[in-house]
């Protein structure tokens, strides 16, 4: 399993605004009224962002020697999974963002602007979501310093 890198986020993440940003140009363009992004979009995203932290937390514990009853299996299932979330908020902080900026130019618009405002709070969420999962998947790395001889060691 390849580590998380910030150039592969990146890249995902503005794919999918240029994604998001171009349906909802043409989308818009034919007429169809923009939604706004449910306010369970950013609690779920902060709530699997804080569950991949617990977990990776525990694998920390586990690599420092700190809960050695941890099966290793959960291990790499709590790594699989902290990446899971980065990839999940990396792909929703892009189409959120470019949702958002689509509907920029109608702020005036006080509907719109609740639309944005919205799409705004869903991009803080899957931020957070992010930024928890590379966290806790650096949590996960076992043996990955740049002192460690052995560079096929592995997360988890």
């Amino acid at each position: 399993m390849a580590a998380l890198t910030w150039a592969r986020l990146a890249l995902i993440a503005v794919g999918a605004g240029v994604l998001a940003w171009t349906l909802s140009f043409l989308l818009i363009g034919m007429g169809h009224t923009p939604l706004p992004v449910p306010y369970t979009v950013p609690a779920i995203a902060v709530i699997a962002g804080a569950t991949s932290l617990v977990f990776g937390w525990q694998v920390r514990a586990y690599l420092k020697g700190d809960k050695p009853g941890l099966d290793p299996l959960r291990a790499a299932r709590t790594a699989v999974f902290a990446q899971a979330t980065a990839y999940s908020g990396a792909v929703l902080l892009g189409v959120s963002l470019g949702f958002a900026l689509v509907l920029l130019p109608d702020w005036g618009h006080e509907p719109r602007r609740d639309v944005i405002v919205t799409a705004l709070i869903a991009a803080l969420g899957s931020a957070l979501m992010l930024g928890a999962g590379v966290l806790a998947e650096r949590w996960c790395r076992h043996g990955m310093d740049d002192d460690d001889p052995d560079p096929e060691a592995s997360p988890a």
